[in-house]
């Protein structure tokens, strides 16, 4: 009888400790995480706190919604199956934010992530865009979508700014995924599912959101490249925030951000050109799924792989990562929302898929040129074999074409030297403007040679290109062609539709 009192108090000591324990790691947590966004002056949006609850009550009662289920039934469901299937979406829709672990678990895992393989570079003149964003109005911040990867990279680069919510589409609804991207504040999206009711419960929630302030993350493309190239946008969740501005009751400014991210090295690469060769069809949930519980494994080897490395002095990442944040756009500025009230439904999608279009524009001149994307361009255009001298000037070529469409070239510390003296170049006012040009025209030789350095060395290590006899010529990795034209899409906006 004593051992099993000893044994029952022992255990009950036990819970107590580790109630204790658990509880004063979540409170510090907790701390950390409001510290963080107070000292940072991160903008966090109200609503996401108010709880799954209020928003679920809030949908259930949404008179759209309630007409919705009304229609519903009366096409022969059962009420209570209707109801059942809106009660079923909402809870698959609405995530359950949660500040600590966005902060506290989320963007320290994305950190730890991006730096075991990427050189991460941040364009510091295009995040004053961001900052400068009205603190009333609701941001839309619309991504091209090249990698899985993408949703970390951004989310980190905005961690300062503000938390975002993404929309993310069906491969994330699996255990580890689905309770991440919840806490995270993500939404899930089920693209080209058949039941009206679920799009309608989507859509007002979307609405709902975007009444009430919440800072949201859209990739218009609706899935990831399989060519390298910008698809054509899906126009969904565009059009139910057109029309949710054709509203009368709606006074909130809205603003849509341009986000451009580019990858010296996508680490799904291979597969999705594997996809893209293998059917014109889109790729299954399952293979969508395979892809990003790739970056699970990808992610964890890498970071011990480059802990060895570090430890042995041999360290290498896969190149950059480079975000850029276009000029924002207000929603009220754009020429075809006048009148937007007055259209039926088939004009406003239209009306919708010419904004996407113009929106994808924008996005097309704000994703940053690396040096792989612009060494597989300058290589493909002029044909190997090429001697390095001749894809430099072509590189420099391409960057001022870039530059005079608006498009940043993401360069690091590498390039810290040409910086350096271009700074000096144009603080020299008393010095003789064709000989300032004449030294400008010399440094962005010298970047471009660097450029070229920096890309070939990474395409030599993949087998995409190899050096014999002085010049380049095309390497020995059975799909080296199918990879530089990858890469050499990524720059879009040297396309003529751009």
């Amino acid at each position: 009888m004593r051992i099993a009192l000893a044994l029952v108090a022992s255990l009950a000591v036990y819970e107590l400790a580790r109630w204790l324990i658990l509880r004063s790691v979540r409170a510090s947590l907790q701390h950390r995480a409001r510290s963080f966004a107070e000292h940072h002056n991160v903008r966090v949006d109200l609503f996401k706190f108010g709880g799954k609850l209020l928003v679920r009550e809030e949908l259930l009662n949404d008179l759209v919604v309630v007409q919705a289920m009304l229609a519903a039934s009366q096409g022969g469901d059962r009420p209570t199956e209707v109801r059942r299937r809106v009660e079923e979406y909402i809870d698959e829709i609405v995530p359950s934010f949660s500040l600590t672990a966005y902060y506290e678990i989320g963007m320290k895992l994305a950190r730890a992530a991006i730096f075991a393989v990427y050189k991460p570079l941040i364009d510091a003149q295009s995040m004053k865009r961001v900052a400068a964003l009205p603190a009333d109005a609701t941001a839309v911040f619309l991504i091209n979508h090249r990698s899985n990867f993408d949703y970390v990279v951004v989310s980190w680069a905005l961690s300062r700014q503000v938390a975002i919510s993404y929309a993310v589409g069906e491969w994330a609804r699996v255990f580890p995924l689905d309770v991440l991207f919840k806490a995270f504040g993500g939404f899930f999206v089920r693209r080209g599912f058949p039941d009206p009711l679920y799009h309608t419960v989507l859509r007002r929630y979307l609405q709902l959101i975007t009444r009430r302030g919440v800072t949201q993350g859209i990739f218009p493309e609706g899935g990831l490249t399989r060519d390298g190239a910008l698809r054509s946008p899906k126009v969904g969740l565009l059009d139910a925030i057109l029309q949710l501005s054709a509203e009368k009751d709606f006074d909130r400014e809205l603003y849509f951000v341009p986000v451009g991210i580019n990858y010296d090295r996508v680490l799904e690469d291979e597969t999705l050109l594997a996809e893209k060769r293998g059917r014109a069809s889109p790729p299954t949930r399952g293979e969508k799924l395979t892809g990003a519980l790739r970056l699970l494994w990808v992610v964890p080897s890498s970071v011990t792989v480059n802990l060895l490395r570090a430890a042995t002095g041999r360290l290498h990442r896969a190149g950059y990562v480079a975000v850029a944040f276009g000029a924002p756009i207000r929603l009220r500025d754009l020429p075809q929302t006048a009148g937007i009230a007055d259209l039926r439904d088939e004009q406003r999608r239209s009306l919708a898929k010419e904004v996407a279009q113009l929106l994808m524009e924008r996005i097309a001149r704000t994703i940053p040129a690396t040096p792989v994307p612009l060494l597989a361009r300058a290589a493909l255009e002029l044909s190997l074999p090429a001697t390095e001298s001749a894809l430099a000037s072509r590189v420099r070529e391409l960057r001022v074409r870039l530059e005079e469409r608006g498009v940043p070239t993401a360069l690091g510390q590498e390039f810290d030297g040409q910086r350096l003296a271009r700074a000096a170049l144009l603080a020299d006012e008393d010095r003789n403007r064709d000989l300032a040009r004449l030294e400008g025209d010399v440094l962005l030789l010298e970047e471009a040679e660097e450029i070229v350095h920096l890309a070939l060395e990474r395409l030599q290590r993949r087998g995409a290109l190899e050096v014999r006899d002085g010049k380049v010529f095309l390497g020995a990795h059975p799909h080296a062609t199918d990879l530089l034209d990858y890469y050499a899409r990524s720059l879009a906006a040297l396309d003529p539709s751009a």
